[in-house]
């Protein structure tokens, strides 16, 4: 395989540059030129919440495995709440991995996989969506929000200092 020069052309307003050579330095370059001449540019994606999906499978490790079957939450003394936003993350995980073609889950399989009351699960469900936790993308599937993931972070902090590993 016979590898290519990225070359890039960037102007904005007076300033202009050119950049060439393999796409990490090519890209690291041009980042570098964009917070020369636009350093709101750099603010902004310091802003932005973009979650870390190395750090949320590493800290998922010993909570969530993946199975052929689906999704197994391996601790069992988890309250509903736990139970469904850690269900939802590792869903929402697995997509972004490729583990999974999922990118929501039913309110059964939540149940199933948390060993929680159907019932449960949907009232919970519910408080999580005013909440801004949970989104209802279909007719009784959900998936993560990003306030949701921030919350799972702090479940999966406090799953595993009670000594789930």
């Amino acid at each position: 395989m016979v590898e290519g020069k990225l070359r890039v052309h960037a102007e904005y307003g007076e300033f202009k540059a050119d950049f060439e050579g393999s796409p990490e330095v090519v890209s690291i370059a041009f980042i570098d030129f964009l917070n020369k001449v636009y350093p709101a540019f750099k603010l902004a994606s310091r802003l932005v919440f973009k979650p870390d999906l190395i750090k949320l499978a590493q800290a998922l490790e010993g909570v969530i495995e993946y199975s052929s079957e689906g999704l197994i939450l391996t601790p069992r003394d988890l309250t509903s709440e736990e139970a469904i936003v850690l269900s939802l993350l590792g869903v929402y995980v697995g997509n972004k991995l490729g583990l999974s073609a999922e990118e929501s889950v039913s309110v059964t399989q939540i149940a199933t996989v948390s060993g929680k009351a159907l019932k449960t699960i949907l009232n919970k469900l519910k408080g999580m969506i005013d909440d801004g936790l949970v989104e209802r993308v279909g007719r009784g599937e959900y998936k993560i929000k990003s306030l949701g993931i921030k919350e799972a972070e702090k479940v999966l902090q406090n799953v595993k200092m009670r000594g789930h590993r």
